[in-house]
């Protein structure tokens, strides 16, 4: 049943719909988790102990209490209340908003040849702000020019798309079918815990937190994965010759994917600022979201044979 929840939810992120702001923003979760990271903060906790507790509070006793009451709720009416609340919960992590809808309207006003019009687009829909920086040292999360007749706007608007997706949608998906309601919860809240400590955290410290290191163990599988579909959708050779030698690394799945996406697509990123090459970029656009509707729908059959064979 993940896999029907799974369907609907996507099916209804489709709809233009008013949904309510707690399942819209990328910042959402940092909204929810406000007050009770809030108290934690307020605990003094000592520098050597702090992230621990921190990821515990903020991230496992979050996610052991939905475990309880998910586990307690398909217990009742023929588990009813769980697939309703496992639906609500996977809008909420995956958000209302479609990423091919938000695709949609950045081509949309490209083919209006509009670049003003785009670039406000693109930077509302996939701009990275502070609360957005998973690893900042990474090019995914550079500043992106604000005019897209700046040399290397397209190929970093890419790859920002690319990176949204990837972290937000193809990996929360992943831990859903493979573990559970949990697990993509658990992917999620410790996601944004990372995010909120390159906000507040310290720039001397030298080690990282437990929160980095399981974020590079829940996105390595998932990332790697992706790299696959993409290579399935795109061009398998290109992929192949751009990820060799870096798929085994275990902390550069942002940096592998981006490679990967250059060896996907067919068509050259625009450099210069004419018309025409605006046009061009825009064309680049259309093919990512091909690629990426592609990748989703390998995506749903791994997802479902993986149903299949774990019965």
């Amino acid at each position: 049943m993940k896999l029907v929840v799974l369907l609907v939810v996507l099916a209804l992120r489709r709809l233009d719909m008013a949904w309510p702001q707690a399942f819209l923003g990328r910042e959402r979760f940092a909204r929810v988790l406000a007050p009770w990271r809030a108290r934690v903060d307020d605990l003094g906790l000592p520098p050597a102990l702090a992230p621990v507790v921190r990821w515990l509070l903020l991230v496992l006793v979050p996610v052991i209490v939905v475990a309880v009451l998910m586990c307690l709720l398909h217990n009742v009416l023929w588990g009813l209340p769980g697939f309703i609340a496992g639906g609500v919960l996977l809008l909420w992590l995956l958000g209302a908003e479609s990423e091919f809808r938000q695709q949609e309207d950045l081509l949309a006003r490209g083919r209006m040849n509009d670049p003003a019009e785009f670039a406000e687009a693109a930077e509302r829909h996939f701009g990275v702000d502070d609360n957005d920086q998973v690893a900042p040292d990474h090019l995914e999360v550079e500043l992106m020019p604000a005019d897209p007749a700046e040399p290397g706007y397209f190929a970093r608007l890419y790859r920002r798309i690319l990176r949204q997706d990837a972290l937000q949608l193809f990996a929360t998906v992943f831990w859903l079918i493979v573990l559970g309601y949990w697990a993509a919860l658990l992917y999620v809240l410790n996601l944004t815990l990372v995010r909120d400590e390159n906000v507040h955290g310290s720039e001397e410290e030298s080690e990282p937190s437990p929160a980095r290191l399981l974020h590079m163990a829940l996105f390595w599988m998932p990332s790697r994965l992706l790299v696959l579909c993409l290579a399935l959708a795109g061009n398998f050779g290109r992929v192949a010759d751009a990820v060799s030698g870096r798929v085994w690394r275990l902390d550069d799945g942002e940096a592998l994917l981006g490679a990967a996406l250059d060896g996907a697509l067919d068509k050259p990123a625009p450099e210069a600022s004419t018309t025409d090459q605006f046009q061009a970029g825009v064309d680049r656009l259309e093919e990512l979201q091909g690629v990426l509707l592609r990748c989703l729908a390998i995506w749903l059959i791994l997802a479902a044979v993986w149903v299949v064979i774990t019965g």
